[in-house]
């Protein structure tokens, strides 16, 4: 019989659950509350992360990994015993996390986990606090950072400060935001400013850009103009069976890094980011917002190509297609020039080799492959490929082989099992 203790835990979990609209019977992806308090005066946050496997996830143990940096307060569990946090060593990371592990004997598998930490500086200025795919705030499944969880994200923050995230706040009150959605498990996403400007497309698809500071300038104009050209041209291209409806461009001004996300949205801190005169600024901008499609390849083995050679290919071909070929020939060459003798892409272990082998094989390599495979197949079959792929979530290489002999015939996919091999 469970300790009373431990049922307490399982109807404090289950109250939270009914509370935030957690649908804890149903459905394929984990549903995830994360209850957050920031304090902008120094940089911290508070925060409360629960979540509850769905009905048809047959796990009996939860593992959450969580950064060493991170102090937790309080754990609880709807198993029998009260859940542990030990240390590991995780090698994508290089480094040792906090890892709580839970234990369950019943049908409601949930954990809680309180945790306090502070935003390292690239995450921060005066104007804004980021927290995203790359902030390091939120636990994960051990190699699941990026499977799909269905969350309900609420923020608290002091008065005079805003709260943006992907979408717009399904409810917001004095000092509190709400949010809900589906996203990656770590890219669900707050920024916390004293002040934001928007811009926001007057048809549809729905595209906003959202600036955090007081004051937009000529290239947030021209980021959004831009924008609306790359999304066009992917739903009736990559797209086209799976198109972006709506998307959201956040604009921190942190100069740390540009990331796209899953849920519609892609998170860009720099701040000369000029793409009406810089070339690399428009493909960075294509390239992210096309993980829209590419982003179900594991990150922990060379199935990462499917994420990012198929972004990176993806963002040349709107090159060409806004009219700028010599441009798409010369960013091609230049990537298929790094290639030379790289391990071959199938099977390549990343920790095996240094940090530019990785990116020359899962990137430029990758796109060289694709580059071929177009023009194997031409243009508008290639096109259809693509489409098909992505609408299909494909998050490996055996099966983006199949659907390459049903679409184009078993001679190409041995051919490209052969590109990918050598």
């Amino acid at each position: 019989m469970p300790h009373p203790r431990a049922r307490c835990y399982m109807k404090y979990l289950l109250l939270l659950a009914g509370l935030l609209g957690l649908a804890v019977s149903a459905g394929a992806a984990p549903t995830v509350s994360v209850q957050m308090r920031v304090i902008p005066a120094t940089h911290s946050f508070v925060c409360r992360y629960t979540m509850a496997l769905a009905a048809d996830d047959t796990a009996t143990t939860l593992d959450l990994n969580l950064g060493r940096q991170l102090r937790i307060e309080n754990l609880l569990s709807s198993g029998s015993k009260p859940p542990r946090a030990t240390r590991v060593y995780y090698p994508y990371f290089g480094d040792t996390l906090q890892q709580v592990v839970a234990r369950f004997n019943g049908r409601a598998r949930m954990v809680s986990v309180t945790y306090s930490g502070t935003l390292e500086g690239r995450l921060f200025n005066e104007q804004v606090m980021v927290f995203s795919g790359h902030s390091g705030w939120l636990p994960f499944r051990p190699y699941r950072e990026y499977e799909a969880v269905n969350y309900v994200l609420e923020v608290q923050a002091p008065d005079g400060y805003q709260v943006e995230s992907t979408s717009s706040a399904v409810e917001q009150r004095a000092g509190r935001w709400l949010f809900r959605g589906r996203a990656g498990a770590i890219e669900i996403t707050a920024l916390v400013a004293r002040q934001f400007q928007q811009l926001a497309s007057a048809g549809t698809p729905g595209i906003r850009v959202v600036k955090a500071g007081p004051a937009l300038a000529r290239t947030d104009t021209v980021l959004l103009r831009k924008a609306e050209r790359i999304i066009a041209y992917y739903n009736r291209s990559i797209g086209q069976q799976d198109p972006i409806t709506q998307f959201t461009i956040l604009l921190p001004g942190t100069n740390a890094d540009a990331f796209g996300l899953l849920e519609n949205a892609t998170v860009i801190t720099y701040t000369d980011f000029d793409v009406a005169t810089d070339r690399e600024a428009l493909l960075i901008l294509a390239h992210e917002i096309s993980h829209k499609w590419w982003g179900y390849g594991s990150v922990h083995n060379y199935n990462d190509w499917l994420n990012e050679a198929f972004a990176t290919y993806s963002s040349l071909l709107f090159l060409r297609e806004d009219g700028d070929e010599a441009g798409y020939r010369a960013e091609l060459a230049k990537r298929v020039a790094t290639v030379g003798d790289a391990p071959p892409i199938r099977g390549f272990d990343y920790q095996k080799y240094p940090r530019p082998v990785y990116r020359r094989v899962v990137y430029n390599k990758g796109t060289r492959v694709l580059a071929a495979l177009h023009e194997r197949l031409g243009t508008a079959p290639f096109v259809r490929l693509l489409a098909t792929v992505a609408a299909g979530h494909v998050s490996n290489t055996d099966t983006l082989l199949e659907i390459v002999a049903q679409t184009s015939g078993p001679a190409t996919r041995a051919w490209l099992l052969a590109e990918l091999s050598r």
